[in-house]
């Protein structure tokens, strides 16, 4: 139990450091990350089941890494890009 606390611990104060909560994927591509993704998810069994601890655990990291989304950066995600415009299919030869 000592060594899922101090693992536990060291993912949320980087993920803390880092602003965001990474999926596997990222922390994977991540050169300064703390332990290796195999170590790190190995004694909570998914990557999911670590975050929610984290967030049981350590609410002040997990407050940090999980801002709240704000408007703005909605309004820009949700702002239409422009449309192509339609080519026309060639008609096949006969």
């Amino acid at each position: 139990m000592a060594d899922k606390k101090a693992i536990l611990e060291q993912l949320a104060n980087y993920f803390a450091k880092k602003g965001k909560m990474l999926n596997p994927t990222e922390y994977k591509a991540e050169t300064d990350a703390p332990i290796r993704y195999n170590v790190a998810k190995r004694p909570f069994g998914s990557w999911s089941r670590m975050h929610g601890m984290i967030e049981a655990n350590f609410p002040k990291q997990w407050a940090a890494a999980t801002k709240p989304v704000q408007e703005s950066d909605i309004k820009k995600a949700a702002a239409p890009k422009k449309a192509k415009a339609k080519v026309a299919p060639k008609k096949a030869k006969k």
